[in-house]
């Protein structure tokens, strides 16, 4: 049986009544990721690009799996950004990961062209998930805004584009399915900036959206149709998107309102991470970027669902008390101005007998570096504590 404190009080989506819930407790020592014993981040890749990654537990084979980055493109956009330049790595333990093999297209996949890139689009945010209905493994990925005419994104476009890995997560022949389409935009991608994840048929992305009353830059659930192209037939409204501002230091950067210092404007990173957890919960994991890009704090956010998205809690920390460490060292000591050591790219990953956020940071040399805490039990809010080494 999973145990849960229900102790904060939540509120959740605009007009519900206020839920009670507590984040799962996750142990204070982080233990740095290796990639062929290299630590990802800007020792394996200067330039930072192998911050940009997912990581997915599969049940039938005990392991866990990369998807990402492991080298820089110093000439953005280049095929360094695209699907092929993807590596898949597996681990046992979720820290120390080996890499195979690069992703390729299989035979059968949609062509970028078709959707009128004139490249093989970059790619910037993944998301890895099992899609329950169709049993099999996805790869979601962000392209960021087009900043000339050519080359050209086409709809890949500030649009999250999906990719077939077929029923075992460590094929490396994927079948591209294409840029999302919905009936509002055409395929443009409209505000929708990079998939937190898919659960039971329904796409979670964080989007830009605005209100007339100041709210907006949450997460909105959409009806995903898997397909060639894959589509999000469902525009999100005020009244379902996840509010993942109230009650936290920060106001969402488009507002009237959100003028500062406090509290302080911000948006939701481009990436986080949704998962139904195995008490039955909805939870979401992410961070927070001030409105000039830089890093907020030093802080997984989380709010959780009891009623299959109904209603929502009101954002919590996943740690709390102890400072920070990365495998018994310090983190850099964070700053007004939200830099150094902040935490950003949050991901979350429940395994059999143990949940683990994923997140980057900067070690006290400065480096950047992907890390991971654990629960020490499968997503439960105790039993967690501040010890154990990053090998047990």
């Amino acid at each position: 049986m999973q145990f849960k404190i229900f102790a904060a009080l939540a509120a959740c989506v605009l007009g519900c009544a206020p839920i009670l819930a507590a984040p799962p407790a996750f142990r204070s020592n982080t233990c740095p990721l290796t990639m062929n014993g290299t630590r990802i981040g800007t020792e394996l890749t200067p330039g930072g690009g192998s911050l940009r990654n997912t990581i997915a537990y599969e049940p039938f084979t005990r392991l866990y799996h990369f998807w990402g980055f492991t080298a820089d493109d110093p000439n953005f956009p280049s095929a360094a950004s695209s699907l092929r330049a993807v590596v898949h790595a597996t681990s046992s333990d979720g820290l120390h990961f080996t890499s195979d093999s690069n992703l390729s297209y299989a035979f059968g996949s949609a062509n970028y062209t078709d959707f009128g890139a004139t490249i093989d689009p970059p790619l910037d945010f993944f998301r890895a998930v099992y899609d329950s209905g169709t049993g099999t493994w996805k790869l979601f990925a962000w392209t960021e805004n087009d900043q000339v005419t050519n080359p050209s994104f086409g709809q890949y476009n500030y649009n999250s584009s999906v990719n077939d890995l077929g029923t075992v997560a460590s094929t490396t022949s994927v079948v591209h399915q294409g840029p999302l389409t919905t009936t509002t935009d055409g395929g443009s991608g409209g505000d929708e900036v990079g998939a937190f994840g898919l659960v039971d048929g329904t796409v979670y992305q964080r989007v830009d959206s605005l209100y007339a009353d100041g709210s907006g830059g949450g997460l909105a659930p959409q009806s995903y149709t898997d397909g060639m192209p894959p589509s999000t037939p469902w525009t999100p409204s005020e009244t379902t998107e996840i509010n993942l501002y109230t009650a936290t230091p920060y106001c969402w950067g488009l507002a009237s309102t959100c003028t500062g210092p406090t509290p302080i404007p911000a948006y939701v990173h481009n990436v986080g991470r949704i998962l139904r957890q195995t008490d039955g919960t909805l939870g979401v994991y992410y961070t927070f970027r001030r409105w000039d890009g830089s890093r907020a704090d030093q802080q997984i956010w989380y709010v959780e669902s009891a009623d299959d998205g109904a209603t929502w809690s009101v954002p919590a920390g996943v740690f709390a008390g102890s400072a920070i460490t990365i495998d018994g060292q310090p983190v850099a000591t964070t700053t007004a101005d939200g830099g150094n050591g902040n935490f950003s790219s949050a991901e979350a990953v429940q395994a059999a007998n143990v949940c683990r956020t994923y997140f980057s940071t900067q070690d006290t040399s400065g480096n950047y570096i992907m890390v991971s805490a654990s629960t020490g039990s499968a997503c439960d809010a105790i039993f967690a504590n501040g010890f154990g080494g990053c090998d047990d």
